[in-house]
């Protein structure tokens, strides 16, 4: 059977991020796509209205908050409701990664968690920094799907503290998670679970943590403009910068920089 794209919907936006693609898509009310499959593992996070999705021996109703996984090879017909559907479509093309098993419908836990940030995440791309972070999400997305038990804690190996080391130079413009886990001889995934069992947060977050704190100690000690400093951070420009700083420290970098002085 042919392979078909992710969405049949309308795509409201769009990003690819390593093996990921992941897709914000509308669905008319009433609407119905044919049998079809997607071609590589998936994950459908429904935002707004609902859908059954028809396979060859279940149906499954989703409806908001809830994620629907299957794998590349779930050939499917889709029909949605009466006020249609808006939903989140995330789909990889590491099927080696993402071993997802029969198709399943996650009403509540980490995997719709996981799909809800992000979702929040996919409109903050815009520097090197974020759209590490979301790939960091996006393989966690996976590993949740299939683990069936909490990992085991892993203790702050040398190899690790070198990732951490690395990912506090490299705050600016972090190395690709696939370059990260191959210099260590380990896998993507593994590292991702390894690092947060370590340091209790996600390589996405430790950097944006750095990179918080970097800023904010140049407010203090340095008179460089605040695009200027946003822009050393490696913040897209001066509005993400606030708008960051802001969600942290609960007042502008202005407000900050003027409170220290």
């Amino acid at each position: 059977m042919p392979t078909t794209p992710v969405s049949h919907g309308r795509t409201r936006r769009a990003i690819t991020v390593g093996a990921y693609t992941v897709t914000e898509a509308v669905y008319a009310p009433r609407q119905r796509v044919s049998r079809h499959e997607h071609g590589w593992p998936s994950w459908t996070l429904v935002l707004d209205g609902g859908f059954e999705e028809c396979f060859s021996h279940d149906a499954i109703v989703a409806r908001p908050g809830a994620v629907l996984t299957k794998p590349a090879t779930a050939d499917h017909s889709n029909e949605y409701g009466p006020q249609g559907a808006r939903c989140l479509l995330i789909g990889s093309r590491d099927r080696e990664q993402n071993r997802v098993g029969d198709p399943a419908l996650h009403a509540a836990g980490v995997v719709p968690l996981l799909a809800r940030r992000i979702h929040a995440e996919l409109g903050a791309t815009s520097c090197p920094t974020d759209r590490f972070a979301l790939e960091g999400l996006l393989i966690e997305l996976a590993l949740a799907t299939v683990r069936a038990h909490p990992p085991r804690p892993i203790g702050r190996t040398a190899w690790l503290n070198d990732v951490r080391d690395q990912l506090e130079a490299e705050f600016r413009a972090p190395p690709a998670l696939t370059d990260l886990a191959h210099g260590r001889g380990v896998h993507p995934a593994y590292l991702c679970q390894a690092f947060r069992a370590a340091f209790g947060t996600s390589m996405g977050e430790f950097t944006r943590r750095v990179r918080f704190e970097w800023a904010r100690a140049a407010l203090r000690t340095s008179h460089a403009s605040l695009s200027g400093i946003a822009l050393a951070a490696g913040f897209s420009d001066q509005a993400h910068f606030s708008r960051e700083f802001r969600k942290r420290a609960g007042i502008s970098p202005r407000q900050f920089r003027n409170t220290t002085t």
